[in-house]
């Protein structure tokens, strides 16, 4: 099997594959359409012999987000339903999974990238919460302690810092006795499992974080 030379055609010839299993949300095809207004296409896209998508998918959309009318492709003289075909679909988006990544060293690049480029972390996959979730993991406690000392190593002025809820435990020798107080303080305490109950005051929505437990 021989890959003919790229050539250019028309992006509405394009068609998706019928087992593409990959969903390109919006979210990266933000950062596809980033990366082709500044580097164009490093990749070609790689089509079968009726021009059904192999490997490219989310660039072919994110070029037709863009408002392009042609893309360099390169066409293989294959079905797109044979094996060869296939293989290609499934690697083109697996093989990459088998390297090791050294995270904190991909912290770094991004960190530079952010510091910079005008545009910022767009096209690189990361924002700036992603970036500081990364550089928290990647840390001893000594180096970056919570949350708040990655944002603020990443360099995140809008960032607020989270803090911990002031919590009171109040302890009581019954379920008599937690309903009295529940009906006296009049809080609403939702149960989160055993006899543990929470509330949040003032009152926030059930998911949150509880604030007052009743433990036995």
């Amino acid at each position: 099997m021989k890959a003919k030379p790229s050539e250019i055609v028309k992006i509405d010839t394009l068609k998706a594959h019928t087992l593409n299993y990959r969903e390109h949300h919006d979210d990266q095809v933000n950062h596809l359409m980033q990366s082709i207004k500044q580097n164009g296409f490093y990749k070609n896209i790689v089509i079968a012999k009726d021009n059904t998508i192999l490997a490219g998918h989310g660039i072919v959309k994110a070029a037709k987000k863009l408002g392009m009318s042609e893309i360099s492709i390169q066409k293989l003289d294959i079905d797109p339903q044979s094996p060869q075909a296939l293989k290609i679909l499934a690697g083109d988006n697996e093989v990459g999974r088998l390297a090791e990544i050294d995270d904190r060293s991909l912290s770094e690049i991004l960190k530079k990238v952010k510091d910079e480029d005008i545009d910022g972390l767009l096209g690189t996959g990361y924002d700036e919460m992603m970036l500081a979730n990364l550089v928290m993991v990647t840390r001893h406690g000594k180096e970056i302690a919570n949350i708040n000392e990655a944002a603020e190593w990443v360099g995140m002025p809008d960032y607020e810092p989270k803090q911990d809820p002031i919590k009171v435990i109040i302890q009581f020798r019954n379920e008599e006795d937690r309903e009295v107080f529940a009906n006296l303080s009049k809080l609403k305490m939702g149960k989160e499992g055993g006899t543990t109950w929470s509330c949040w005051w003032p009152p926030r929505e059930k998911e949150d974080v509880s604030s007052v437990k009743y433990e036995a």
